[in-house]
């Protein structure tokens, strides 16, 4: 794989897993969201 191109899939995967979590524990802690 292209270094510039994994490095930023890396990215991408970091920031979704981090958003994930977010909404992983708002579910856990029964958190009111209006999206």
């Amino acid at each position: 794989m292209i270094p510039e191109l994994k490095q930023r899939a890396l990215h991408r995967t970091k920031i979704l897993e981090g958003q994930m979590r977010g909404v992983q524990k708002m579910i856990e802690n029964e958190d009111y969201c209006m999206d």
